[in-house]
């Protein structure tokens, strides 16, 4: 080695030792936790009969993570303690990742499993809180509170008076009664529901308005989870559904606005001999992510074909829904003023 390489490693050597030296002088960085650290609201809304999940109330405002979080003091309408909302409930969480690709409600069901979980529950370190699906007869509808503690190393603050607001259960989506009163809303404010799009003539040729179409669900029985597409004229006669020729029956699919992937409708799918009813499988809830996922609905649409003074023409009905509570339900769609199907 000569001499010139060898300074240059005593240098190196004695930079090393005196950074080394520098940083174990330095103070080590504190913890903290921000007197700004707040929840986004108070009130959280819940509806009995499906998961209600709350995700990202609570702003660190750059506090130390990891954070943890408890519940305390949970009371009633009555200021009294309710020990029923610390209660477990078996609840369905998932333990691979539903990626849309299923070919089966069999292989979605496969990929959640059942545990249990107190009936009000907080993410520990999130701070998301969950609502698990029960019936009114573990918990009455009402206002409740609770307190939420927060802490670190840094510090500590507790959240007071939180408020529980459970409601009637919403079985479906759209939900044409109020779930607080249980009574029908308003005609002009969802008491009655409409297809979501509509481009559809009626025996005039004029265009029918989504008022004049009214959808229906009807639960039909409990032995599965099913859904059925019904359509119906202004005297209540089926329509049939051969009349949406170039509906691809086999290959209906929506997004999933969740996991931002095509996804099949359902599986299975029968058409009743006369053309009047078709049946899908589909998981509980269906959409299988309505329960987690962010404002998750299923999408249909229903096509047809028809030649108008010499000229090809398309026309549409389309729905979005969801369908928490488990079992064969019925969507009946019903024309107020009959629909044109033929040629001109």
């Amino acid at each position: 080695m000569n001499r010139q390489v060898y300074i240059y490693a005593i240098i190196g050597v004695l930079t090393m030792t005196v950074t080394g030296c520098y940083k174990s002088l330095l103070p080590k960085e504190k913890e903290h936790f921000s007197n700004n650290a707040n929840f986004d609201g108070d009130t959280y809304t819940a509806n009995f009969g499906r998961t209600n999940v709350f995700y990202g109330k609570f702003n660190p405002d750059y506090s130390t993570q990891p954070l943890t979080f408890e519940l305390q003091n949970i009371a009633g309408p009555d200021g009294q303690p309710v020990p029923a909302l610390r209660e477990e409930v078996n609840t369905w969480q998932w333990k691979q990742y539903y990626s849309g690709t299923e070919k089966s409600v069999d292989e979605i069901n496969a990929k959640r499993t059942q545990v249990k979980r107190p009936l009000l529950d907080i993410r520990a370190n999130s701070g998301d809180l969950v609502f698990w699906a029960t019936d009114t007869s573990r918990i009455k509808p009402g206002v409740y509170t609770f307190d939420i503690f927060v802490k670190n190393n840094g510090g500590q603050k507790t959240f007071q008076k939180r408020k529980l607001q459970l409601r009637r259960p919403r079985p479906y989506e759209p939900y044409e009664f109020d779930d607080i009163t249980g009574l029908r809303k308003p005609l002009d404010k969802g008491g009655l529901t409409h297809p979501t799009l509509i481009g559809v003539k009626d025996q005039l040729n004029n265009n029918i308005p989504a008022e004049n179409v009214d959808v229906f669900f009807v639960k039909t029985g409990t032995a599965k989870n099913t859904v059925s597409i019904k359509f119906f004229d202004k005297d209540s006669l089926p329509i049939r559904l051969s009349s949406f020729n170039i509906t691809q029956w086999d290959s209906l699919v929506y997004r999933s606005n969740t996991i931002e992937q095509i996804v099949p409708f359902g599986f299975n799918r029968k058409m009743t001999q006369d053309s009047t009813v078709v049946t899908w499988d589909v998981p509980s809830p269906f959409p299988v992510l309505a329960d987690v996922g962010i404002n998750e609905k299923a999408s249909i649409g229903f096509i047809y074909e028809r030649v108008s003074y010499g000229t090809r023409t398309q026309a549409a009905v389309g729905l979005q829904f969801a369908i928490f509570e488990p079992g064969s339900w019925d969507v009946i769609i019903r024309f107020r003023v009959n629909p044109k199907f033929t040629n001109d």
